[in-house]
């Protein structure tokens, strides 16, 4: 005999003095308290986790901003890729 049917034999040859009745009522009760604790623990969790990666973010952008060399565009006046730059042949 396991242990798990000792604890089955001994559970059924108890006497049960309660009113059984009223069991869901506490067990859902119990659970939307504990849910409610556990929802705010993990609120702090996301707003910190969102804040951190919002910085990171923020940080990385501007350090990317800042070495960014600028855009060749063909119609500058200063641009080695000019049409008028072209068309002379470089004199």
């Amino acid at each position: 005999m396991s242990d798990l049917d000792k604890m089955l034999t001994a559970w059924s040859g108890r006497d049960v003095g309660a009113d059984l009745s009223q069991i869901e009522p506490q067990v859902w009760a119990r659970l939307s308290v504990e849910e409610h604790t556990s929802a705010s623990g993990v609120l702090g969790f996301r707003a910190a986790l969102v804040a951190s990666v919002m910085t990171i973010g923020v940080i990385a952008g501007g350090a990317a901003s800042a070495t960014a060399e600028p855009e060749v565009s063909p119609f500058a006046t200063h641009s080695a890729y000019a049409p008028s730059t072209l068309l002379e042949g470089g004199q």
